[in-house]
């Protein structure tokens, strides 16, 4: 339970002492990504103080896949979602502005869906096929901007036995890609539904292993490959899940 009420202990200072100090700041900061840049070095301190303060640590594997992109560079990251910490951990790996494609269910709660709006997150009602175009062109229009995109293609949180076992990967997220003309950048991990979800509300230590693949640039793929590009984009991200835990064997 310490771990837990630690965590909420960071949230709920960042959300009220901390705002009065960071939000007027970042709401000066007129450029999209420039404020998104700014968001970024505020919450990536907020969710590396929750993941010390619970004892959840990390490794990563390929980070040169990432780094070897320019950081002007906008870029489509998709992952494997099997718990709330793939966000936290997601957040502290990307080394560019960058948001996230979440439930709008997250607009309710106003404070956090504020701070999502500064760093570009944005907000899908997947019941609404013309406010999820609306997103989807947005995106684009970020990714263009050189704010990159982290969605979790399968919809939702993934309740399956093992991290391989995935939901489909929604095709239509992938135009962001097609229209920008931006790299796909797979991110594989495992054991994040350790950390709570397997035993929430409580949050437990845990070590997670991050995978971050070669990035797809669809341009490069087969008309096969890219009529079945969520496809080909979640066969990735299964490798590398499968290649991280054959490393624990």
């Amino acid at each position: 339970m310490i771990y837990t009420i630690l965590a909420l202990a960071h949230l709920i200072f960042f959300f009220t002492i901390g705002d009065i100090f960071n939000a007027k700041k970042i709401e000066k900061v007129e450029d999209r990504r420039e404020r998104s840049l700014a968001t970024l070095n505020k919450v990536q301190v907020l969710f590396r103080n929750i993941l010390n303060s619970c004892k959840v640590t990390y490794d990563v594997e390929g980070m040169e896949n990432l780094t070897n992109i320019p950081k002007e560079e906008g870029v489509m990251f998709v992952g494997n979602h099997r718990s709330y910490f793939d966000v936290v951990i997601g957040y502290t790996l990307v080394d560019r502005p960058t948001g996230f494609v979440a439930k709008i269910e997250m607009q309710k709660i106003k404070p956090l869906a504020r701070w999502m709006d500064y760093a570009g997150c944005l907000m899908i009602d997947r019941n609404d096929l013309r406010q999820s175009l609306k997103v989807i062109l947005t995106a684009i229009k970020y990714v263009k901007a050189g704010i990159s995109i982290y969605i979790y293609p399968e919809g939702t949180r993934s309740h399956s036995e093992t991290e391989e076992e995935m939901l489909p990967f929604k095709e239509g997220s992938f135009k962001i890609a097609e229209k920008a003309g931006c790299k796909i950048v797979p991110i594989s991990m495992i054991h994040t539904r350790e950390v709570l979800e397997s035993h929430f509300p409580f949050i437990h230590p845990q070590h997670v292993k991050v995978k971050i693949g070669e990035p797809i640039l669809m341009s490069e793929l087969t008309e096969e490959e890219r009529n079945h590009i969520g496809s080909y984009a979640r066969d990735k991200v299964i490798e590398g899940i499968k290649e991280l835990k054959a490393k624990e064997a």
